[in-house]
């Protein structure tokens, strides 16, 4: 078992050992569906899409199990069935005071101020957390019965029973699972699963299990309202949004207008460092434009609308219509999803011809440049001029690029899975690793389906797909496909033999082989003779070209040659973006030189240059297509510094092969969609604000929501995961005002235990706030458009599911509160 997999997956799978295999299927999906920490490596799209649903579900579930009781909780107190200061009530209050009690008693054993008593052989403290959680427990208990015993139905009642039964079957399998882990584990060096380690993961079952009995709740609810909706209403209830939102503060039209005054003085300021960044500039800049204005739009809009209707009590002509409470939700987010919908074309259009402008006359501007200094004899400018043309043109573009895998070797030929680290900072998301000049330190990128470098040791790898696709590079009648097919050909024959040789082979499948491979061999001797001839054909016509050139028929020469060519499958681009970290400066102007090697792993087809670094450019390098014959995908690729005294830095994704090039507009218009995914999001928690709170809590509520999802959404990631140093927020605020730096232990002094019981008791509720925050930062895709790289339609469809995984849930949780409250109060 891999080291990196959460403890309850190693108990559970040393558990597995222990049980019959019939029944192992059955307890391994019970285990999936309650574990919130499971994990599928080497996933396919299937299974990505699969875990995708299963944690998703769970997050939902766990949500609705919250708002449920919370919900009778709040209709308990309001009905008076508990709070009336009975013996119950005091026990629960002093109860909740004793889990605080305790809470600060973990933190003084954990800094040595107080001694840790057991009694027979149980933690004290554990102990007394056990007792005052059974008396909170059994406080919510009444009140929950109580409750919907007044004010519930059969159907509630039932709900209950259901999750005391979850409840059971979770404590039940935790305990279980603690039986089997030490019998499996009996007599090894595994350390024993203590009562509480049980009762700590039957309670995490548990939990997923009862949330899956409220979201079945929920879902029976909600589809049946779903088959009520009618389109009819959708439709008139998002006209009238669209005509409020023109009328109310003509907003589309200001959005408009405000993107056309500021792309008319965007080009004073925009000032590229280099030539070649006025594309990813101009394009970065523009999508940011397309992004703030429409998110501001919805921020105004979205939390605005229901709450000003209950207000001015205009929602007295809705709601006294025959119209469904999640209709009035999804019609208005129909109708202010259309108004951005219609804003994100016109942008788009207008950014696209803008573009076309700016940066297409730059690009044609710099090509007459190149042609002027051609024709004056300056034939270096003109070089010059053409290459920063051509890189102007690579990320005007949609590449669609080939990664492998990296890891390094240093200057002693020892494997690593970093270079070194230069100090220097990087602007990446991706840290560059340093490879030293003049020594054996070489980065390999690897192709095919490999192991993943990130492994641990000692445990069975990781597979990563990482295959060049030859069936794109190479042209199926070309010299080259021609020669790959052969060697594909000799591949099968040779599976085929080595089936053959099985001694456990059974008859009818030895005949089947034999008639395989006697078909296989006179396709291979067909294509072989075809590959021969037109290899043939090339030659001759490539010497033909030679004799006429030496003749002084150019013309002649460069048909033939154009004629050879058309019979070869075209080189195969390699594109490199490496930075170079100089220790000494050298000669003012002189290159920094590497080294390239590329090898078919396969078939030992090499090929070897060396070339001059370009920083903070695209460095091109065409490697010849043969090299692709034979490989299966596979390919290695290293680099090495060959210039003394300097350091060649590259991240994973600095070198790709390119397998095509598309259209720079339709990759633009991706790249807004991903906008408009936000928005929509964005869209859906404005709309669920406006269901229970007024104007401005909403507005202010909207605008928070989007903050942390689009900048300190990995902060919350970081927060979650208790990986930020300094502690948590109460005792990083000790820390910043008694200036200490993150690294110190803090003297156990009152304050500062009391900062750690305070984080103690708030943590494990404010990181749960990542699964309520959207990433809106994972739907923006405009870096990869501005870096001239193709959105693939996987990425959009991703990214879409993701969008529609959170709007959804807030548009379900806006229409049971708009259902549960009085809006025409």
């Amino acid at each position: 078992m891999p080291a990196y997999f959460p403890l309850p997956v190693i108990w559970f799978q040393g558990f597995l050992q222990w049980v019959s295999p019939s029944y192992r299927t059955v307890l391994t999906w019970l285990f999936l569906l309650g574990e919130p920490n499971t994990m599928f490596p080497a996933m396919s799209w299937s299974r990505a899409l699969l875990a995708g649903l299963l944690t998703w579900g769970k997050v939902i579930s766990l949500f609705c199990l919250v708002g449920w009781v919370a919900a009778w909780l709040v209709t308990a107190v309001k009905e008076r069935t508990v709070g009336r200061g009975n013996w119950l009530d005091i026990a629960a209050f002093i109860a909740l005071f004793g889990v605080i009690g305790t809470v600060v008693l973990t933190v003084l054993e954990q800094n040595h101020l107080i001694p840790v008593y057991k009694i027979a052989g149980i933690y004290t403290v554990r102990l007394l957390a056990v007792v005052f959680l059974a008396l909170l427990l059994l406080w919510v208990e009444t009140a929950l019965w109580s409750a919907i015993r007044k004010a519930g139905n059969k159907i509630d009642v039932l709900v209950l029973l259901g999750i005391h039964l979850a409840l059971a079957g979770g404590v039940l399998f935790g305990f279980t699972v603690r039986t089997g882990w030490n019998v499996a584990t009996a007599g090894t060096t595994q350390p024993a699963m203590s009562w509480w380690d049980a009762l700590n993961l039957g309670l995490r079952l548990s939990g997923t299990y009862m949330g899956f009995v409220v979201l079945f709740r929920v879902f029976t609810q909600v589809v049946g309202e779903v088959f009520a909706v009618r389109w009819r209403r959708l439709y008139a209830i998002a006209k009238v949004a669209v005509l409020e939102s023109n009328r109310r503060m003509w907003a589309p039209w200001v959005v408009i207008t405000l993107f056309l005054v500021i792309l008319a003085f965007t080009h004073w300021f925009l000032i590229p460092p280099r030539l070649a960044e006025v594309g990813r500039l101009y394009v970065g800049t523009l999508s940011l434009l397309c992004t703030l204005l429409l998110t501001a739009l919805v921020t105004l809009l979205t939390p605005l609308s229901l709450p000003h209707d209950i207000q001015y009590q205009t929602i007295y002509t809705v709601v006294s219509k025959p119209v469904r409470r999640i209709e009035l939700v999804w019609g208005r987010m129909i109708g202010f999803m259309a108004i951005v919908t219609v804003l994100v074309l016109v942008f788009g259009g207008i950014s696209l011809l803008y573009l076309q402008r700016t940066v297409g006359g730059t690009i044609k501007a710099t090509n007459d440049a190149a042609s002027a200094a051609a024709k004056k004899n300056n034939p270096a400018e003109a070089k010059l001029l053409r290459e920063q043309a051509d890189q102007l043109r690579t990320r005007m573009a949609a590449r669609v690029p080939v990664y492998g895998s990296l890891t390094f070797l240093d200057s002693k030929g020892t494997p690593h899975l970093q270079g070194i680290d230069v100090g220097q900072e990087q602007s990446t998301r991706e840290p560059r690793s340093h490879i030293e000049g003049a020594t054996p330190a070489t980065a390999i990128w690897r192709f095919g389906v490999i192991p993943d470098p990130l492994s641990p040791a000692g445990s069975r790898p990781i597979l990563i797909d990482r295959r060049v696709p030859v069936d794109q590079l190479l042209k199926a009648d070309s010299v080259e496909g021609l020669l790959n097919e052969t060697f594909e050909l000799r591949y099968r024959i040779a599976a085929a033999r080595r089936d053959q040789a099985n001694p456990n082979l059974k008859a009818g499948e030895a005949g089947r082989l034999t008639a395989v491979i006697t078909n296989t061999q006179q396709e291979l001797e067909r294509v072989d003779q075809t590959y021969k001839k037109m290899l043939a054909d090339a030659d001759a016509l490539q010497a033909r070209a030679v004799e006429a050139e030496k003749a002084g028929r150019a013309g002649e020469a460069d048909a033939l040659r154009k004629q050879s060519g058309s019979l070869h499958s075209p080189p195969i681009p390699l594109e490199m973006t490496f930075n170079v970290y100089r220790t000494t400066k050298g000669r003012i102007g002189e290159p920094v030189y590497a080294e390239i090697e590329a090898k078919n792993p396969n078939t030992q087809a090499e090929y070897r240059n060396i070339f001059s670094i370009r920083e903070y450019y695209t460095n091109k390098q065409s490697l010849p297509a043969s090299l692709l014959a034979g490989s299966g995908g596979e390919l290695t690729i290293e680099i090495r510094c060959v210039s003394p005294t300097q350091y060649l830095g590259m991240a994973e994704r600095d070198l790709f092969l390119l397998a095509r090039s598309g259209d720079f507009g339709t990759n633009f218009l991706k790249g807004l969609f991903g906008v408009w995914l936000q928005a929509m999001v964005l869209t859906a928690i404005g709309v669920f604000a406006g269901t229970f709170l007024s104007w401005p809590v909403a507005l202010l509520t909207t605008i928070a929501f989007f903050v942390a999802g689009q900048v300190a959404f990995a902060f919350l990631l970081d927060f979650t995961n208790q990986s930020l140093q300094g502690g948590g927020p109460f005792e990083s605020l000790i820390r910043l005002l008694w200036h200490e730096n993150l690294m110190n232990e803090l003297s156990p002094s009152v304050s500062v235990v009391t900062a750690k019981a305070l984080d103690a008791l708030v943590m494990p509720f404010m990181s749960r706030l990542v699964y309520l925050v959207p990433n809106f930062a994972a739907l923006d895709v405009s870096d990869r458009v501005a870096d001239g790289f193709a959105v693939s339609w996987d990425v959009l469809l991703s990214n879409f599911l993701l969008a529609v995984a959170y709007a959804l849930p807030f548009s379900i949780a806006g229409y049971f509160i708009l259902k549960n409250r009085e809006v025409a109060a």
